[in-house]
């Protein structure tokens, strides 16, 4: 009997859940349907209580209708990618866990990550982040990567992958073949790189040379077109059968990055997934609840939109033009290698690794006027002195963000009821429109600010800029004016934009640690 769209495409799929507990919908559409797991968010995670009850209830799904375990997956790599943040907390970023400058700080980093996710029940980190953040605009890799150079990123993510691995915890590479070539977000449109496949087998592709060679068990496919190609490495059989399997032997589980994504959408879900399997691919990566996948899917195949090698409208399985006996051996030894993890562990807390990585890693370079101990006065409450935190929109409502601005109040001496009311409106639209990449309506500016006394205007003491994305330099001078100290904690580069005499610190992430130790030592 033919099979339908989703009974064929299942077997393939991680979806997502609608929130922190499973819904009964749930729990039928993952009993009736052999997804292989799930990936979880933000919207999943309140506690770690609750993220311990919601894997186990996962697992009771999983064991009841096919006597397996879920693969359990989630982005969380470190500052504001840290999607388990609230139950776990946010480590320090790939570039700053590098920037430390000692392997064995990013051996423990890794270690103390995989104890903490495993000890939740997540067995599957979608990381170490492979990719060599070459071009300095990148607006979506940036501090994920632990460098610049080849030569120091492919031993990190060696070490990265075997800490994991050896902690219990499934590791994913990615992008493959390499994001950092660009300066556009796959994301919002397809990125060409700007680099041929060969220039990317020269400098981004041996850092995952590396990591499989470590031992890593999945990678993760970028919606990302090598100069000269036109379709996605995650729908190009040459990156996938020719480079990966073929040129660096991988015989592990491919995996696409989410499908929702820009970058992916050159037809149809129903294509795109069928061209996504025929392409190499194991596994299809939406971030939608699975109820709205299922969906998606039931209306796509009832619609009869073609999938791979098929006319529209035609009869039979859906997938009936591919051979994914390979893959799902693929796919079922990943499941194994989960369950083969499922057991007590010992799990040493090693806490002070976070504080350790934003000491070593934290950059500051005083203004002239500075105290050779500290840069900027307590600010006292009294005197209505003011901290303002800019970041892209939507930002303030994520976890890192939150509790890193919470975490620098503190250390700055500021009252824990410090009250925060975003800037005015104008002000907040005008910086945004001088944003280079990518265009201004998809990377809209926020700025929250600290100010007892609202009228009049309290002096500006200290600007902390959390965006990710890249800007053109007037931003930047426009969002640090009147400040005396400004902290960049998510693009780098902008520090070389603040004018002279400011007192400037880059913490290379968004992350607690990094917080606390950078308004320590300005104070």
């Amino acid at each position: 009997m033919p099979r339908s769209l989703l009974e064929a495409l299942a077997p393939h799929m991680i979806v997502g859940l609608e929130g922190p507990r499973l819904s009964d919908e749930e729990k039928s559409l993952l009993s009736r349907y052999p997804f292989p797991g799930v990936s979880l968010f933000e919207r999943n995670v309140t506690d770690s209580r609750q993220l311990m009850e919601l894997a186990q209830g996962l697992r009771n799904v999983y064991r009841a209708a096919r006597e397996t375990v879920p693969l359990v997956a989630a982005d969380h790599e470190g500052g504001a990618i840290s999607v388990l943040g609230r139950a776990i907390g946010a480590p320090p970023t790939q570039a700053a866990a590098a920037r430390a400058g000692d392997e064995r700080l990013v051996e423990r980093l890794f270690a103390e990550n995989a104890r903490r996710m495993r000890a939740c029940g997540v067995n599957w980190l979608l990381g170490p982040v492979a990719d060599v953040n070459s071009d300095p605009l990148n607006p979506v890799i940036g501090t994920r990567s632990f460098g610049e150079e080849t030569e120091i990123v492919s031993p990190l993510v060696s070490t990265a992958v075997a800490v994991s691995r050896r902690e219990g915890v499934l590791t994913c590479l990615k992008h493959f073949p390499g994001h950092g070539p660009t300066c556009l977000d796959s994301h919002l449109e397809l990125p060409t790189l700007g680099s041929t496949l060969e220039q990317l087998r020269e400098r981004d592709i041996p850092p995952f040379a590396s990591g499989i060679a470590a031992g890593a068990e999945s990678i993760m496919m970028g919606h990302i077109a090598p100069l000269g190609r036109a379709l996605p490495a995650s729908l190009d059989p040459e990156i996938i059968g020719g480079v990966l399997r073929g040129e660096l032997g991988f015989g592990g589980v491919v995996v696409t990055d989410a499908l929702e994504m820009e970058g992916v959408k050159v037809a149809g879900i129903r294509e795109i997934c069928a061209r996504s399997l025929a392409a190499g691919s194991d596994l299809l990566l939406f971030s939608k609840p699975v109820a709205a996948v299922v969906a998606e899917l039931e209306a796509a195949g009832a619609s009869g939109e073609p999938g791979a090698g098929e006319e529209s409208g035609a009869a039979g399985d859906p997938l009936s033009g591919l051979f994914l006996e390979a893959s799902a051996a693929r796919i079922s030894r990943l499941v194994e290698a989960a369950a083969a993890r499922e057991r007590d562990f010992d799990l040493p807390g090693d806490a002070g690794i976070f504080h350790e990585i934003a000491a070593a890693s934290v950059l500051i370079r005083r203004g002239p006027g500075a105290a050779a101990m500290g840069a900027v006065p307590p600010i006292d409450p009294a005197r209505g002195a003011r901290a303002v935190f800019w970041a892209e929109k939507g930002e303030f409502e994520r976890y890192p963000a939150q509790s890193f601005v919470a975490r620098a109040l503190r250390a700055l001496g500021i009252v824990e009821d410090a009250r925060l009311r975003p800037l005015a409106e104008e002000r907040t639209d005008r910086c945004a429109a001088e944003i280079r990449v990518p265009p201004p309506s998809a990377a809209h500016l926020q700025g929250w600010v600290y100010s007892p006394v609202p009228q009049p205007p309290a002096p500006l003491e200290i600007v902390f800029l959390l965006n990710r994305r890249p800007l053109a330099e007037d931003a930047v001078r426009n969002l640090c004016a009147g400040a005396g100290t400004v902290v960049i904690a998510g693009w780098p580069h902008a520090k070389k934009f603040v004018p002279e005499g400011r007192t400037v610190a880059a913490t290379f992430g968004v992350y607690d640690a990094a917080a606390d130790f950078v308004c320590r030592a300005l104070r």
